[in-house]
């Protein structure tokens, strides 16, 4: 891959043929994970994405905890901390079946923490959540005009096109994309 600035010089027209729809149950991690890189290979860039995405998770956690407290209130902090990560299995299990086995591992301990956190923080209102949901997505996004270095990303732009199906590809995966670039990515780190 080569490395570009920002430009309209590499897009493709969208008279192309329309390309596969990607299935978010089933994903070539190494695949995405390459994309990711074409964008996110500066190390700040990926703290702050990685700071962000842990802001986003703790307050949709937290969201889901202000409802259990709200529906079940004579559940205990264990209980509630129990109830939030029998909710996680579904989305564990789409992730144990895509990314490697350290990785998943790293990932479940990272949503462990978040639930702790999430169930023992109980006096953020749960608008505060909202609005930092959306604070936290800003930073991703602002993080991106101070890092600008990027590569080219031909391969993936027929295969991974914006709109509302990459993003929830990516709200799915980049946990543990992000992970994977601490974890073991370090051969591809860009300063």
């Amino acid at each position: 891959m080569q490395l570009t600035t920002p430009s309209t010089e590499n897009r493709k027209s969208d008279s192309g043929p329309s390309p596969q729809t990607i299935s978010i149950f089933r994903i070539n991690f190494d695949e995405i994970y390459r994309r990711h890189l074409c964008r996110h290979s500066q190390f700040g860039l990926n703290v702050q994405h990685l700071i962000a995405v842990y802001g986003i998770y703790y307050s949709v956690y937290s969201l889901v905890a202000i409802l259990i407290r709200h529906l079940v209130p004579q559940l205990d902090i264990a209980a509630q901390a129990v109830t939030l990560a029998v909710l996680s299995i579904p989305y564990i299990g789409v992730l144990a079946a895509n990314i490697p086995v350290t990785l998943i591992s790293v990932t479940i301990a990272s949503i462990a923490l978040l639930i702790a956190g999430s169930v023992q923080h109980t006096t953020i209102p749960f608008w505060v959540h909202i609005v930092l949901i959306v604070m936290w997505h800003r930073v991703q996004l602002w993080g991106h005009k101070r890092y600008t270095l990027h590569r080219d990303m031909a391969e993936f732009e027929s295969r991974y096109r914006k709109g509302g199906h990459l993003f929830l590809l990516l709200a799915i995966y980049e946990l543990p994309i992000l992970l994977h670039y601490f974890l073991a990515g370090r051969c591809d780190w860009i300063r």
